[in-house]
């Protein structure tokens, strides 16, 4: 036997490992303790290697020792599965491929203790050094292997980022034939240059090569350029298939589509109504244009069409590729999010948002700050959001604020509301309520529709008396320039950080500032609009006093003295006391259980029992009971 390797499930109480060293920790953890019951996926993983790779009669060609006898008939609680690889001939590398992908789709990080890799389960490969033998590709080898030219363009897109000369020569191979999209021999052939390998070296680059026709040399050259320069190679490479795709196939890999994308571009834009110039700039080569187009195919009514979406993040690819960072940005998001259906890449998304931050481009900015916030916290139902303390987690926190900041600075207002939630948060920064609250009143009139969307959390980062001077001066000061406005919190917070005791500094680290136990705040509502988990997962803030409050009160009180007094009432005053009685016990009941988060149809149903004498009393008294619950 050559060597093991163990399969185990991401803990759910734990962060994903960054480090193969942080990987064997957790390997350790999972190893200590007992399962409740088997795990499912260790007899999938064990059967999937056994349909591959049968057993001998033998033994004598057994490739794995994968114990799915034992598995079937006795099995264990185990939160970790070995398995054993022979190393026997050539095929090694393929069982060792096939292990890695099948426990990977199952879910499991996958642990090459002998050589110090780690192959987590959505494809990330960790190494102990620049030296260590990984295999990056295993997942595109095994797709080459079995002709799952689907799986492997998919693949070779996942990997772009790396630049990895197996994968870009691979990828210049289907590019080539055809596999995926009308064969582009010019572009193949750059793509293979891009690897660095030698055609002498490697047959496949001089495949490639020589499919070029002489009048195609010129383009070749061009789109090498292009790919050296390009930020998002996937982009670009989309772009130049769907902008000019070859007619002069090489191999087998399918036909041009029945229709071309900007044939369903110019359908789909009439039927919309979107203004054929527009159309227009857009095939020319706009970005803006293309990026705007692609807006019109997002914001369609409704949820919109599958073929809606595919054209929506085609323009966007489009626009993307010329490094048009509010296209980045937004691609970025739908790739992070998986919006509507696209496939989640989790690697590119980030990178896009990345490219389009640096760019100062607002939407990315706030994206980005969002998205790290949103990897660094763990939200468990009826709880408060929890910050990971891992070092990743901390840095990806600290760079929220200042995220933030940026965007703040160039007059974005939902930059500069949630920059007032993260400072109150003391999300990646000490505690400073006169900055939080300063930044709040400018949001006030910067960032109108977000505070009036909440109302509570405009409540509970409103002035006292005894710092409404300070803020309203630094209010002023910053809102004067807001380009300044990262200089000079970074300055109040360097002075912050200065006047903490050396103990306490090293205890309580600036980017990680849990709140004094004597304050105590509550998580503000999640940035995310689209989320609807994330408000859910959030407790909200107490309700201020309104006026619904005292309607229930004056309901009930009103209630009592008309029973009170229900003898001596007079037909004619009768009714139109009850009437008003009620009324009013109805609207504070309507009123308060809002804060309740009941459903509508239970408020009109509890506000309708309101109006009546008898029930009226016992459903104020019910809110009442409910709402002292909620404030204890």
């Amino acid at each position: 036997m050559s060597f093991t390797l163990t399969a185990w499930p991401q803990p759910t109480d734990q962060p994903l490992p960054t480090t193969v060293m942080q990987a064997q920790a957790q390997l350790d953890a999972v190893w200590a303790t007992e399962g409740a019951a088997p795990e499912p996926r260790f007899l999938a993983l064990a059967r999937a290697l056994a349909a591959r790779f049968p057993d001998t009669e033998d033994g004598e060609g057994d490739m794995y020792d994968h114990g799915l006898e034992l598995m079937e008939s006795s099995p264990d609680k185990d939160r970790a599965y070995n398995i054993g690889l022979w190393a026997r001939d050539d095929n090694f590398e393929l069982s060792f491929n096939h292990l890695i992908v099948q426990a990977n789709d199952l879910g499991l990080h996958v642990m090459d203790g002998q050589n110090g890799v780690v192959y987590l389960a959505h494809g990330e490969v960790l190494t102990l050094g620049p030296n260590s033998a990984a295999s990056f590709t295993c997942r595109l080898d095994d797709a080459v292997v079995r002709k799952d030219w689907n799986a492997a363009w998919l693949e070779c897109r996942r990997l772009a980022p790396q630049r990895l000369p197996e994968a870009l020569t691979v990828w210049a191979l289907m590019v080539v034939q055809g596999r995926k999209a009308p064969p582009h021999p010019a572009l193949g052939a750059a793509l293979a240059q891009l690897g660095g390998t030698a055609p002498e070296r490697d047959k496949r680059v001089r495949w490639c090569l020589d499919k070029v026709p002489a009048a195609h040399r010129s383009l070749q050259t061009q789109l090498l350029d292009g790919l050296r320069n390009t930020t998002d190679l996937v982009a670009f490479v989309d772009a130049e298939l769907q902008r000019a795709p070859s007619t002069q196939g090489t191999g087998d890999g399918g036909a041009a589509p029945a229709a071309l994308p900007d044939a369903a571009t110019a359908e789909a834009a009439a039927a919309l109504g979107v203004e054929p110039a527009l159309v227009a700039r857009a095939e020319g080569g706009s970005p803006q244009a293309q990026c705007k187009l692609a807006l019109k195919f997002m914001q369609a009514p409704g949820k919109g069409t599958p073929a809606l979406v595919k054209l929506a993040v085609l323009w966007l690819e489009r626009s993307a590729a010329q490094n048009f960072s509010l296209a980045q940005a937004l691609l970025g998001d739908v790739l992070l999010r998986g919006w509507r259906n696209v496939p989640v890449d989790m690697a590119r998304g980030l990178a896009l948002l990345e490219a389009a931050a640096a760019q100062d481009d607002v939407d990315g900015l706030n994206f980005l700050a969002q998205y790290l916030y949103d990897k660094s916290v763990r939200r468990r139902p009826g709880q408060d959001t929890e910050r990971l303390k891992d070092p990743t987690s901390q840095r990806n926190l600290a760079r929220v604020p200042q995220l933030l900041m940026r965007a703040a600075a160039l007059e974005s207002p939902r930059g500069l509301f949630w920059l007032a939630v993260r400072l109150w948060d003391q999300v990646g920064t000490p505690r400073d309520d006169v900055a939080a609250k300063a930044v709040m009143q400018l949001a006030r009139t910067r960032a109108a529709k977000y505070c009036v969307e909440q109302p509570e959390t405009l409540a509970l980062m409103a002035t006292t008396p005894a710092d409404s001077k300070e803020v309203m001066a630094l209010a002023q000061e910053l809102g004067r320039d807001l380009k300044q406005l990262p200089a000079v919190i970074n300055a109040r917070h360097a002075a912050l950080a200065r006047a903490v005791p050396p103990a306490a500094a090293g205890a309580l680290p600036v980017a990680t500032a849990p709140s004094p136990s004597s304050r105590q705040p509550r998580p503000l509502q999640d940035e995310d609009e689209d989320d609807d988990a994330h408000w859910q997962d959030t407790p909200a803030p107490r309700p201020a006093l309104h006026v619904g409050h005292l309607a229930l009160g004056l309901g009930m009180f009103g209630f009592v003295l008309w029973f009170m007094f229900i003898t001596s009432l007079g037909k004619g005053s009768f009714k139109p006391i009850a009437l008003v009685v009620g009324l009013v016990s109805a609207f504070g009941v309507w009123r308060c259980t809002a804060d309740l988060d009941w459903g509508g149809i239970k408020r009109a149903v509890m506000s309708a029992l309101a109006l009546l004498p008898g029930a009226g009393f016992l459903v104020g008294a019910a809110v009442l009971l409910h709402m002292l619950r909620g404030r204890t």
